[in-house]
Order: structure tokens, then C-alpha cells, then sequence
């Protein structure tokens, strides 16, 4: 006799170790796509030179994509080729755009914009297709009803995977990104591509050598495919049959379709209604990985012992999940729920608030920010820096335009900032208050001449001596203003030779463990203005560097520092370098090394970015994971597959919204920007407020069922899983 105890047949089913295979895929693939999203935004920026909102732009179009080929994805797998098949071709196209990802990111081997997009579109196509099909192919690897236990197990050994291979990824790529140099660059995209490639190859192969353990079901169709008949079919004959009458719309289907059908679809277009606001939650989350990752880049992430990359501090959401949702399910829900409060939706609304809160905080962030910002000049306005290296203040005046004189005095080896001149001819005057300056008797302490500004541009104006002359020059090479893509301090010098006979050689940076170059190159025209050369402007490692000048003969002392600079996060630096003005004194005697500070360095630390990572996580528990759980109870139970490809649909919509707000490019500060989108979904908040009112819940009757004894084993399941490939 055949026992019909659940108990004994639970007993001779093992648990399947096929399961095993798609954890282990899902950690590699889901590794493969955080890794490579992770320093996305960067490599849009600092490498294919995109500014920060076409970077924006591009960043959420590849999000977009990502979320709206699920839908194509489910109905190849249901209807044409199974899920197994649709996983293992998907993921071979997946693999493919990643490896021509990391190969057009090596320069002056493909055309680098054209292939990354390609590659990323490819990618696009890969993940999106897959992402509806694995948890639910490793769902129907149990037996039902028989086996719900294990199959409970497994998806939470899904969810670890995912967070897995997210946290792992963050920590990693950013580390080969910046840490790692190649081809002749300050930074390793390829590698930080390259690595989540092999592990998409991986992926693929740890999948394929399951083959043969996994079962299989065969092609069912897809409901989406019906829905989307029946639809289509009852609006053409609503507008057709202009004297039948019906209660609802889609009752003019019934002809043709299953009445169970198109009951269902109405339950579902009741859900659908409380998801027409759901987008504008996406587009504030999705921003994680774009515009708080450029706010990430403009400020300090030095820990002492360690530097937090920008791109490393996305770690903090995944993390948060792992710790944050056990405490929502196991103490906070259930403590409101004794309240009567935080039912579904209530949760849905709470998190949407907290999202918009995040934003809140995001925005002042930046406004203190933005006093670490350069201050370009507007158009038709310029910007001079005055800088004093001799030993003995100087008056200055200046006139330009139609505006009255202006009279300042600089102290001794000092500078001082003129902002928001009329650009075109700027006559100045220079007096020395003494003919004798230091150990040197100028016989002509005075300088007039004609200083000439360009809009837009800053410029040193050096003041120093010649022959025992007074000598005024605005150099040539504009000041760097602009802050470094990568957030490392920028350093540029200016080097007086005066009468030196050495016309080329190096200025040099020296700390405990590097050494940096800056070339020069001078004309040997006896003019004042060719005797100031100027290096390129480079960036360098935050620290405390000695810096070393070229003798007289060319050569330089390593055991005689001219003087010592401190360079920080963000900061950009011109450094004045001039040796005695005296030819009679001692190598260094009376030098100068003078640091101008002409942009302010990353003074907000990023920590100050955790409170708006942890609102927003919050937000996202509530929000998301609820969101889930109430479309996957409140919709038909083989409606299932419709309500996830309206879901990730939402996430699309999102960043569309994004998208448009970025390429508007109608706001010109990102504090307000983030003000706005805490604006729109605080009015999105209370729209959804009033469509969740009038809406009544639907009892859950698959947990009715379950409760009831059953005798038949049921192989496979729907795609219950979902939520755990969409909550990250």
C-alpha cells in the first residue's frame, strides 16, 4: 500500500542538489553585473568624457533596458524555448557584451564609445532575460507540496547568493578600478570590466555542468501573452460594437476568452491602478548609483588607516539589507501589527517617505558641498590672482571697464584673489612701499602695464623682481579650478628662473613611498614673462610631499629640499617656486615655495553620506520587499508572471523619469535637483495615499489552500522566488 502520509513522502525525496548549481550561477552572474554597474558612472565620466548628466543620462538608459527585457525573457522561456535553454543562450550573449565591454574600455583598440555602448546594450539584453527565469527554474527543481520547506530554504540561499556576490563586487572592482594601472593610465577599467566577465563565464559554466541534474518542464506558454490577446481583442470590439453594452470593458472579450481569464486580468488592472505611482519611487532609489555616487566623488573618504573609494560606498545598501531586514519581519512589523498598523500599503507609503527623506538629506548635503565647489567665472568675466613672492608687501591698483579704481596692498610672499573682473585689457599699477626689499635695492619699484582677462578663465598674475626691477606677468596657462574626476588633489607649478642658465628639467615631488616629475621647458628669451614656465597640471596622491628645484647647472640636490607642500582630497594647487632673488646669496637662501590653494579641497567627509544609505535602505525594505509580497497576494494566482513584468516595468518607468530630468539639464545646481525629487514624490506619496483608500484587499486563498490535505505530488512551482532577485 502506498503511504499518503506528507511526512513519509517528505522522508524518501532528497533534496535536490541541482539547486546548487543555480545558487552558485547566481552569485557569479549576480557578482558580474554589481561589479561592472559599480564603476559604470565613473568610467561614463573619467573615461568616455561624458559630463555628469549625459553620464547620468546613459547610466539609467542601461537601467531602463535591464528592466524592461524581463518581460521578452519570460515569454521566450514559457512559450519557445524553456527556461533552462533561455538561461544558457541568454547568458552566453550576456558574457559576450561583458568581454566587449572590458576590451573597447583599453584605449586605441575599438572605438570606445560606440562598442561600450554596444557591449552594455548587449548586457542589457542578457541580464534583463535572464532575471525572471532563474529563481523560477530553481523552483521547480522541488516537489510540491512535499518539499516547501527545502524549497523556503532555497530561496533564502538564493537571496544570500545575490547579496553575496553584490557586497563582494562593490568591495572588489572599485579596488581595480583606481588601486590598479594599466595602459598608460592612472586607472584600470579593463581589469575592473575584465573580472566580472570571467566570472559571467564562470557562471555559465557551473549552470551548464548542472544539465544533467536539473528537471525540466516543457513549454507552457505564457499568460502575458494571453492577457495581452484578451486585451487587445476587448478594446478593438468596445470601439467596434458601438451598440453592445457591457458592465466593464473588458467583458466585450468574452466571446472568445475564458471568463476565469478575464476575470482575472480585472483583478490584476485593480492592482496595476495602485502602481501608477510606484515609478517616481524608482527614480529616487535607482539614483544611487549616478548622482550620489558624483556626490561620493567630491568628497573626503579617508579613514586614516584606510580611503573609502566613491564607488565602494553603494557597500553600505547591500549590507544594511543583510542586517536591517530580519529586524523589520521579526520585531518592528509585528510590534505595529498588534497596533493594527503598517498593513501592506501603509508599509508601501512609509517607505516611499523615507526614500523621500533620504533625498532630503542628499540635498543638504550638497549645499555644504557646494562651498568646496571651484568658482568658475561667468561669461564676460574673469579672475586674477595676485601673487607677492618677494619678501616685502605691494600695493595694487587696478582699473577696468568703467568701474573706479581699486588700491589693495598684498603682504610679503602672500596672494590674494581678485574675482568677477570684466575680461578684456585690466590696467594695473605696482608699488613697492620700499625701494629695498628684503637684501635687495630695487632701482625701479614701480610697474605699470596692461593685464589682459579672459572670460570663463582664472590666471596667476606673479609679482616679483629682475635686475632690481619691479616685474608684473600674468602667466599664459589658465589656473586649475576643476576639481579631479577621480577626486585626487590636482597640482600644478609656476618656476621663476630669472637668469638661470638651465632651460629645461624637472620639479620634484618626493614622499616616503613615491616620487612625481613635473617637466619644464623654457625659452631663453630674456623676457620676464618666458623666464615664468609653468608645468603641466597633474594629479597626485593625497599627502605630504618635499619638493626638489633644479639647481643653477641644472641638476638637482635630493638632500636639499626647497621647501615642503600638503596636498588633500579634492584640492587643486598652483605652487610658486622661485630660488633667491639676490645672486649673491646661498643656493636656497630667501627662496620660495609658495602653495596656493585655488580650489577648496573635499572638506565634507563621505560618512556624512550614511544617513541618507540607511533611510533610504529602510525605505527600501518597506518598500520594495512589501511591495512584492502584496502584488504576489493580491493578484490570481497564475496572473503571477504579469504582475512581475509590471513590477520590474515600474523600475523601468523610473529611470526613465530620470533619464528625462537629467538630459533637461534645466536645473543648474544638484541640491535643488535633489529637492525636486523629494518635492515629486511627496505629491506622488499622496496620490498613491488616495488610490490605496478606495482599494479593498483580496484574502489570500493560497494560503487557504495549502492548509487544506493533499494526497498529489505537484512537481515544480510558480515563481515565488521573485522577490529575492528584485529586492537588491
Amino acid at each position: 500500500m502506498v503511504s499518503r502520509d506528507p511526512e513519509d513522502q517528505l522522508k524518501k525525496l532528497k533534496y535536490p542538489k541541482s539547486v546548487f548549481f543555480i545558487i552558485i550561477n547566481e552569485f557569479c552572474e549576480r557578482f558580474s553585473y554589481y561589479g561592472m554597474k559599480t564603476v559604470l558612472g565613473l568610467y561614463f565620466r573619467n573615461i568616455l568624457l561624458y559630463d555628469e548628466s549625459e553620464s547620468t543620462v546613459y547610466y539609467h538608459l542601461f537601467s531602463m533596458l535591464c528592466y524592461f527585457t524581463p518581460v521578452f525573457g519570460a515569454i521566450l522561456a514559457d512559450t519557445y524555448l524553456g527556461k533552462f535553454k533561455t538561461i544558457l543562450y541568454l547568458s552566453i550573449l550576456y558574457a559576450c557584451g561583458n568581454i566587449i565591454l572590458s576590451v573597447a574600455s583599453i584605449p586605441n583598440t575599438l572605438p570606445q564609445k560606440e562598442f561600450s555602448l554596444l557591449g552594455l546594450f548587449i548586457i542589457g539584453v542578457g541580464t534583463g532575460g535572464i532575471k525572471p527565469c532563474v529563481s523560477a527554474f530553481g523552483g521547480e527543481q522541488f516537489v510540491r507540496p512535499q518539499q516547501d520547506k527545502q524549497l523556503e530554504q532555497f530561496f533564502s540561499y538564493f537571496y544570500i547568493s545575490i547579496n553575496a556576490g553584490s557586497l563582494l563586487s562593490t568591495l572588489l572592482t572599485p579596488i581595480l578600478r583606481e588601486d590598479v594601472q594599466c595602459f598608460g593610465q592612472n586607472s584600470c577599467f579593463p581589469l575592473a570590466f575584465g573580472v566580472p566577465a570571467v566570472l559571467m563565464i564562470v557562471a555559465i559554466a557551473v549552470f551548464f555542468f548542472g544539465k544533467w541534474n536539473y528537471k525540466m518542464r516543457p513549454t507552457e506558454g505564457n499568460i502575458m501573452v494571453d492577457v495581452s490577446k484578451c486585451v487587445t481583442y476587448a478594446i478593438g470590439r468596445k470601439f467596434k460594437s458601438k451598440e453592445e453594452t457591457h458592465d466593464h470593458w473588458l467583458d466585450f472579450a468574452s466571446d472568445k476568452f475564458d471568463k476565469q481569464l478575464i476575470k482575472d486580468i480585472k483583478q490584476v488592472m485593480h492592482v496595476l491602478v495602485l502602481y501608477l505611482p510606484i515609478p517616481i519611487f524608482w527614480a529616487l532609489y535607482d539614483q544611487q548609483g549616478s548622482r550620489w555616487l558624483f556626490q561620493a566623488t567630491r568628497m573626503d573618504g579617508s579613514l586614516g588607516f584606510m580611503s573609502v573609494k566613491p564607488d565602494q560606498i553603494g557597500i553600505v545598501n547591500p549590507l544594511l539589507i543583510i542586517a536591517i531586514t530580519p529586524l523589520f519581519n521579526s520585531l518592528i512589523y509585528p510590534c505595529f501589527k498588534k497596533c493594527g498598523l503598517l498593513t501592506p500599503l501603509q508599509r508601501i507609503g512609509t517607505g516611499g517617505m523615507l526614500i523621500g527623506i533620504s533625498f532630503v538629506i542628499s540635498g543638504i548635503v550638497e549645499l555644504n558641498l557646494e562651498k568646496t565647489y571651484p568658482r568658475i567665472p561667468a561669461a564676460g568675466l574673469t579672475q586674477l590672482n595676485f601673487v607677492n613672492t618677494l619678501p616685502c608687501p605691494v600695493d595694487i591698483s587696478y582699473v577696468h571697464t568703467n568701474r573706479p579704481e581699486k588700491w589693495f596692498e598684498i603682504n610679503a610672499k602672500s596672494f590674494t584673489f581678485e574675482r568677477d573682473l570684466s575680461d578684456g585689457p585690466i590696467q594695473v599699477k605696482a608699488n613697492l612701499l620700499s625701494p629695498t626689499c628684503g637684501n635687495v635695492n630695487f632701482s625701479t619699484p614701480e610697474w605699470i602695464g596692461t593685464i589682459d582677462g579672459v572670460g570663463t578663465k582664472a590666471f596667476s598674475v606673479i609679482i616679483t623682481g629682475r635686475n632690481g626691477k619691479l616685474e608684473v606677468a600674468r602667466r599664459n596657462t589658465e589656473e586649475p579650478l576643476d576639481k579631479a574626476n577621480s577626486g585626487q588633489p590636482r597640482v600644478g607649478f609656476i618656476l621663476n628662473l630669472h637668469d638661470d642658465l638651465v632651460d629645461q628639467g624637472n620639479i620634484t615631488l618626493k614622499s616616503k613611498d613615491r616620487i612625481i616629475h613635473f617637466p619644464f621647458l623654457a625659452s631663453n628669451n630674456s623676457s620676464m614673462l618666458e623666464r615664468l614656465v609653468s608645468t603641466d597640471v597633474l594629479e597626485v596622491v593625497v599627502g605630504t610631499y618635499e619638493v626638489f628645484i633644479p639647481r643653477k647647472d641644472g641638476k638637482i640636490n635630493t638632500d636639499d629640499p626647497a621647501g615642503t607642500i600638503t596636498v588633500l582630497q579634492g584640492g587643486c594647487y598652483t605652487v610658486i617656486v622661485q630660488r633667491s632673488l639676490n645672486p649673491l646669496s646661498a643656493q636656497n637662501e630667501d627662496g620660495l615655495v609658495m602653495q596656493i590653494e585655488v580650489t577648496p579641497y573635499s572638506s565634507v567627509h563621505m560618512m556624512w553620506l550614511l544617513p541618507q544609505y540607511f533611510i533610504i535602505t529602510a525605505g527600501e525594505v518597506m518598500f520594495s520587499v512589501t511591495g512584492l509580497q502584496f502584488s504576489f497576494t493580491q493578484a490570481p494566482e497564475r496572473m503571477q508572471s504579469v504582475m512581475q513584468a509590471a513590477w520590474l516595468l515600474n523600475v523601468a518607468f523610473g529611470n526613465l523619469i530620470v533619464t528625462v530630468v537629467a538630459k533637461a539639464k534645466l536645473i543648474p545646481r544638484q541640491s535643488m535637483e535633489f529637492f525636486l525629487f523629494s518635492g515629486l514624490i511627496a505629491l506622488d506619496i499622496i496620490l498613491f495615499v488616495i488610490l490605496a483608500l478606495r482599494y479593498k484587499y483580496v484574502e489570500d486563498e493560497k494560503e487557504d489552500k495549502e492548509k487544506l490535505p493533499t494526497s498529489t505530488a505537484i512537481e515544480g512551482t510558480d515563481n515565488q522566488a521573485f522577490a529575492s532577485e528584485t529586492a537588491i
